[in-house]
C-alpha cells in the first residue's frame, strides 16, 4: 500500500523533498541570521535590527508588488501551454523589478533622511531591495517550471557559505554584520540563480510584462494590506517606544514563520500541478485536492501547535536566556490562537488561491483587515499598552484569513456549477 501510494505521488515527494532543502537554505539562512544577532546584540539592538527589516520589507513591497508570484504562476500557465514565450518571462520581469528598485531606492537617499532618524543604518540595505525581489523573481520561474532539485542544490550551497560569513561578521559588526549578511546571501544567489538558468532569452516582452504586471498589482495590494496587520506592528511599536518588545515579538514571528514553512512550501509544490487543472477548467478535480489538502492542514496544524505550546518556554529559556520574559510569554500565549489558521492559510493560498490567479479574494478581504488593524493597533495600545497589537493582529488575521478561503471555496462551486451547466442540452 505504501509503495502505491508512494508511486502514485512520486513527483509530489520528490518535489517537496527538493522544496523543503531549498527552504532550509534559503530560510533558514535568514532565520539563522536573525538569531545568530539575537544571541549578540542586547534586545534593544535586536528591537532595532526588526524595526529596519520591517521598514525593508515595506520598501521591499514596492520594488516586487507582487511580481515574483504572479511570476510562478505564469510560467507554469505558459508551460502548460506551450508558449514559445516561456523563456522571455524571467528577463521581462526583473527588468520591472529593477526599474521599481531603483525608483524606491532614489526615494530613500534624497527622502530618507528627512523621514528616518536611522537613516545611515538604512543605506546599508540598499542592495538588499534589488536582489531580494530579483531571488523570489527566479524562485518562481524556478518553481513554475517544476526545477525544485536545481533550485535547491544552488540555494544550498550558497547559503551554507553566507551563513559561515554571516557568523564572524554579525560577531564582529553586531547590528552592521547583520545588515551585510542579508545582502550577501541575496546577491550571490541571485547571481547563481541566474547563471544557471541558461534557457533565458534576454529580450523583453511587452505583453509578459503587461499580463503579469496586472496580476503582480492585485498581489502586490494584497502583500502591502498583509503587511499591514503583519510587519506593520513592528513600526508602530517603534513609534510609541517599545523597542525591546518589538525583540520579543519577532523572535515569537521567526519561530512561527519556520513552522509554517512545512505548510507553505508543500502548498508551492502542489501549485503547478493546481494551475494545470484550473487551466484545463478541471474544477471538479480542484474543489476535490482543496478539500483535502484542507483536511491535511487542519490535522497537522492542531498537531504542531500542541507541540509547540509545551515546547516554546523551554526552548526560549535554554537558547535565549535574556529573552524569557514575562512579556515574551504573554505575546505567545496570546499570539499562538491563530497559528493553526496561518497553517491551514499557507497551503490554499500557495497551492490554490495564486496558482489559480485568484489572488484577488486575497486582496478583497486584507484591505479591511490591513486597515482595521493598523487602526486597531493605536486604539488597543492605548487601553493595553504594548500588547494591544497582538489582540489586534488576532482579530484581523482570523477574520482576513477565514474570508478569502470561503470565497474561494464559493467561486469553485459556481465554476462547477456553470461548466455542468454547458454541458446539458
Amino acid at each position: 500500500m505504501l509503495k502505491k501510494k508512494y508511486l502514485q505521488h512520486k513527483e509530489t515527494i520528490h518535489n517537496f523533498f527538493w522544496r523543503a532543502l531549498q527552504i532550509a537554505g534559503k530560510q533558514g539562512t535568514t532565520f539563522a541570521i536573525f538569531f545568530i544577532a539575537a544571541y549578540f546584540l542586547i534586545p534593544e539592538q535586536l528591537g532595532l535590527f526588526s524595526y529596519l527589516m520591517a521598514l525593508v520589507g515595506l520598501l521591499i513591497i514596492a520594488c516586487d508588488f507582487g511580481l515574483s508570484l504572479a511570476t510562478s504562476k505564469y510560467v507554469a500557465e505558459y508551460k502548460t501551454k506551450n508558449s514559445q514565450d516561456l523563456d522571455k518571462i524571467l528577463f521581462s520581469v526583473s527588468l520591472l523589478s529593477v526599474g521599481l528598485a531603483t525608483l524606491i531606492s532614489l526615494f530613500v537617499i534624497f527622502a530618507g533622511k528627512y523621514l528616518f532618524k536611522e537613516y545611515i543604518l538604512l543605506l546599508y540595505l540598499l542592495p538588499y531591495l534589488f536582489f531580494f525581489p530579483l531571488t523570489s523573481i527566479l524562485d518562481g520561474v524556478y518553481r513554475g517550471l517544476k526545477e525544485f532539485r536545481k533550485l535547491s542544490i544552488i540555494t544550498v550551497i550558497i547559503s551554507g557559505v553566507c551563513l559561515i560569513l554571516s557568523f564572524f561578521l554579525i560577531k564582529n559588526y553586531l547590528l552592521v554584520g547583520a545588515m551585510i549578511s542579508q545582502n550577501i546571501l541575496f546577491i550571490l544567489l541571485t547571481v547563481f540563480l541566474f547563471a544557471f538558468r541558461k534557457e533565458t532569452k534576454f529580450k523583453a516582452n511587452k505583453i509578459i510584462i503587461k499580463n503579469i504586471g496586472k496580476y503582480a498589482l492585485i498581489i502586490g495590494i494584497t502583500s502591502l494590506m498583509f503587511f499591514l496587520y503583519t510587519k506593520a506592528d513592528i513600526i508602530i511599536l517603534k513609534y510609541f517606544g517599545f523597542v525591546e518588545e518589538i525583540g520579543y515579538y519577532e523572535i515569537i514571528n521567526k519561530i512561527f514563520q519556520i513552522l509554517i514553512i512545512p505548510f507553505m512550501l508543500f502548498g508551492q509544490v502542489i501549485a503547478p500541478n493546481i494551475t494545470k487543472y484550473y487551466t484545463q477548467k478541471n474544477y471538479s478535480l480542484v474543489i476535490k485536492k482543496l478539500r483535502k489538502h484542507f483536511i491535511l492542514g487542519v490535522v497537522f496544524s492542531i498537531i504542531l501547535t500542541t507541540l509547540i505550546y509545551f515546547c516554546f518556554p523551554i526552548l526560549i529559556k535554554t537558547f535565549l536566556d535574556k529573552y524569557f520574559t514575562e512579556a515574551t510569554i504573554l505575546i505567545f500565549n496570546i499570539i499562538i490562537f491563530i497559528l493553526p489558521l496561518r497553517f491551514i492559510a499557507a497551503i490554499v493560498n500557495h497551492g490554490h488561491t495564486l496558482a489559480t490567479g485568484n489572488a484577488h479574494f486575497n486582496m478583497i478581504v486584507m484591505i479591511p483587515a490591513g486597515i482595521a488593524n493598523i487602526l486597531l493597533d493605536f486604539y488597543f495600545i492605548y487601553l493595553f499598552g504594548f500588547i494591544g497589537v497582538i489582540y489586534s493582529t488576532l482579530v484581523c488575521y482570523s477574520f482576513a484569513t477565514i474570508s478569502f478561503m470561503i470565497l474561494y471555496y464559493l467561486k469553485l462551486n459556481r465554476l462547477i456549477k456553470d461548466e455542468k451547466n454547458k454541458k446539458s442540452p
